[in-house]
């Protein structure tokens, strides 16, 4: 699978950005050393339409009626390890999946259009409406179109399932990766382990098991693209990079939207991008700083306050005040000096 890597998906990560190029979600398997078992799991993952399971979909006139003749190929569906007949196929051309939009033309059909053929598990008829908005021609030529795209087996935001295998401890064992989206749906599917199914989709981890999932796989997502080249990064700057995007509650990336989030100090904003117009828009409403992060006292040219710079003393006489509460060892240093 063509999985992107290097700076473009670095570049996805810190920018959380929604859509990537390619989320892949990996998902252990409750029996992980049955192929056979693993071919069905696919299966009933795997988005497939009734354009792939279908020998033909044909137009039929007579003298009577039109409709659409529907003859599903029994033996691709046997090999494909599919649950599929001609009961389930009338099921999703009238209800749908979930998350699917159904065209107009398929909406407009009901249980009296879509009929199954006496004493057959693979052939169905679908007739056409006469809703009197358009020719019956045109009708039937939109649902000739419309009905290889019904989804017939599996979750609409998988595009691909593949199965893999890993030699492990002396045996073989078996897991999937799928391409697309819909974490939660796959955890739920029959045969799936969910506690050990993952995907590098930081924002559907968020969105699926939490934020503080999100930060775990930000650090480990960025680990595994630097260990691709052979590049070592110390874990601790990782786990800071991830704890800045979401000690917030939620993942913001590194960008001017996600940064004017995080911070609420004008100056701050200032140094990151748009200068002029977060200094105009401070001007406007009015606002102040307190000026105690580190880009502000760099700007202003103050002593930051991490470190030595944390308090501050004043000469004895003058107005005395501290920034933070100055700890008794340094007072009792300043006298046994001053002695």
């Amino acid at each position: 699978m063509n999985v992107t890597l290097g700076v473009p998906r670095l570049r996805e990560i810190i920018n959380a950005s929604k859509d990537i190029s390619t989320p892949i979600i990996t998902a252990q398997l409750v029996q992980d050393d049955n192929k056979i078992g693993a071919r069905i799991v696919k299966a009933g993952i795997e988005k497939t339409t009734l354009g792939e399971v279908a020998t033909y979909i044909k137009e039929v006139y007579s003298s009577g009626d039109c409709y659409l003749s529907i003859q599903l190929d029994m033996d691709a569906i046997q090999q494909l390890r599919l649950n599929i007949d001609a009961v389930s196929v009338r099921r999703c051309i009238l209800k749908g999946v979930r998350g699917q939009t159904r065209p107009k033309v398929i909406r407009g059909l009901s249980e009296r259009h879509v009929l199954i053929m006496k004493g057959s598990r693979s052939k169905l008829r679908v007739f056409v409406p006469d809703n009197g908005d358009s020719p019956m021609y045109f009708t039937m030529q939109a649902l000739k179109v419309a009905l290889p795209k019904v989804i017939v087996e599996g979750i609409q935001t998988v595009n691909r399932a593949v199965i893999n295998e890993e030699n492990k401890d002396g045996g073989t064992q078996y897991h999937l990766l799928i391409e697309g989206t819909g974490l939660l749906e796959v955890m739920g599917s029959p045969g799936v382990d969910g506690r050990f199914t993952t995907t590098n989709h930081i924002i559907e981890v968020e969105q699926t098991l939490g934020v503080e999932a999100a930060r775990t796989s930000i650090s480990s997502e960025i680990s595994y693209i630097m260990n691709a080249y052979g590049i070592g990064i110390d874990t601790r700057h990782m786990l800071l990079l991830s704890d800045i995007m979401t000690f917030k509650g939620e993942v913001l990336g590194i960008t001017r939207f996600g940064v004017a989030k995080m911070r609420e100090s004008v100056l701050m904003l200032a140094s990151f991008e748009k200068t002029t117009d977060h200094l105009f828009d401070a001007a406007v409403h009015g606002r102040t700083d307190a000026i105690d992060g580190v880009s502000e006292c760099i700007i202003m040219g103050i002593p930051v306050p991490v470190g030595t710079g944390m308090f501050k003393l004043l000469k004895r006489g003058t107005q005395a005040f501290a920034s933070t509460p100055i700890p008794n060892i340094v007072q009792q240093g300043l006298l046994l000096g001053k002695s």
